[in-house]
């Protein structure tokens, strides 16, 4: 089940009176995730029902808490229940129909005489939130532009700089960093630690993160060209965040949620306080335009099974296509200057991993980044076999369209030819 996480509700002008809103109700979230994580799905069912009754809990939270007590009954065989927090969740604005439909707790519902017309409801729902014509993407800054007013009084106040941050940046934060910040930041006084303990890095890149607002047109040809070669692509609004290196991006029903202080080198960037793995990660922001529409691909491409080989193809391709529309691989192009020299070896361990669901060895596996091999080596494996398929069809675009709609990976991979060239060459 992909789990949905609460966002906070930060619009207190207080770092106490923040709290005292807050507390009971992410007490109770946390409590209930626990209790589902440790597979206590009643007493977690039970904690998300006294969630709904807690003192300033808003409609977005609201949502959330419907669809992870759908789950919870749905693990637990109560279909009547499940059905009933799922037909509220998707009232209340829930709107991601390919988890819904490929979420395993909710099994139960899938032979129920409602299930189709509750699908039916969430794609009509998620319809709504596309956003197809580009003119009509929203790339908003103003999370940047209140971070900077926040940094400069944290920087002459440190003792109180959690509270600085929370008043002057969280509290004002746009829908895209509110989600953000409970997706991947949590906690103010962290967010302030990570901010101050790398004064110079900070100092150095007001520049180019003041410069993203002036790459739009860039920007906005990139997704113009993405959907001339898919005429079915629709977009989401993006937000440009600083996020003290929680992330350098997420997504949530609000949109893209960038971290734009980890995508922010240039003349003049600092980058001794950071360590190897932030240093090799922090790409050009000259190639935003290229990170933008990565993600944007991981929004048009069709759900994944679970297995090593469909999450290595998933963002193999978003590289591949965004490769083929701006020329560039950004900052993944390091990946294929080791990919290309142990281009075989690479590929006979893959072939032990992939049809597992342990992705540890080859995605989000930091911890393994090391000067002489890069971590992330599953992207690249995801776009040679993306590549090879590409290069074998006669109708490019049909076959863009083709990889962008893969219902079986393993069948794709048979059919992209990728092993028996490399066995070729």
């Amino acid at each position: 089940m992909r789990r949905l996480l609460l966002p906070l509700t930060l619009t207190l002008t207080s770092t106490l009176g923040f709290a005292q809103h807050t507390l009971k109700f992410d007490s109770l979230n946390s409590k209930g995730q626990e209790q589902y994580r440790t597979q206590q799905y009643e007493a977690s069912a039970r904690t998300y029902e006294l969630a709904l009754r807690a003192p300033g809990i808003t409609p977005r939270h609201k949502t959330t808490v419907y669809y992870n007590l759908a789950c919870d009954y749905g693990l637990l065989n109560n279909a009547p229940e499940a059905l009933k927090y799922a037909q509220k969740a998707v009232a209340a604005g829930y709107a991601n129909a390919a988890n819904m439909e490929h979420d395993s707790d909710l099994k139960v519902l899938h032979t129920h005489k409602q299930w189709p017309k509750l699908l039916a409801e969430v794609r009509k729902a998620e319809e709504k939130k596309k956003v197809r014509r580009v003119q009509d993407i929203k790339l908003v800054t103003t999370d940047i532009d209140n971070f900077w007013q926040a940094y400069a009084k944290a920087k002459t106040d440190t003792a109180n700089a959690a509270a600085i941050f929370q008043r002057d940046y969280f509290g004002k934060a746009s829908i895209g960093l509110q989600d953000y910040y409970a997706y991947k930041i949590r906690n103010a006084q962290t967010f302030a630690r990570r901010v101050l303990a790398r004064p110079q890095y900070y100092a150095s890149i007001q520049a180019t993160l003041n410069s993203i607002a002036a790459q739009k047109p860039q920007m906005l040809a990139v997704f113009q060209k993405f959907q001339e070669l898919y005429p079915a692509a629709y977009f989401q609004h993006i937000y440009f965040v600083v996020g003290g290196f929680s992330s350098g991006g997420t997504v949530s029903d609000a949109g893209l949620l960038i971290g734009a202080d980890q995508t922010a080198n240039g003349p003049g960037v600092i980058t001794t306080e950071l360590n190897l793995l932030q240093r090799n990660r922090n790409g050009m922001v000259t190639e935003m335009p290229t990170l933008l529409l990565h993600e944007l691909i991981h929004s048009n491409q069709g759900a994944q099974d679970g297995t090593l080989l469909s999450y290595t193809i998933n963002e193999g391709m978003a590289d591949f296509i965004a490769e083929l529309v701006t020329g560039t691989l950004g900052n993944n192009a390091r990946l294929h200057v080791y990919g290309n020299a142990h281009e075989e070896e690479l590929w006979e361990a893959f072939k032990k991993e992939m049809g597992g669901r342990d992705a540890s060895n080859w995605i989000a596996n930091g911890r393994q980044e090391t000067p002489e091999k890069p971590c992330d080596l599953g992207y690249y494996v995801g776009y040679k076999i993306c590549q090879a398929y590409y290069n074998k069809a006669t109708d490019k675009k049909q076959a863009v369209a083709d990889i962008l709609n893969i219902r079986d990976a393993k069948a794709f991979l048979a059919a992209s030819g990728y092993e028996e060239d490399l066995a070729r060459r």
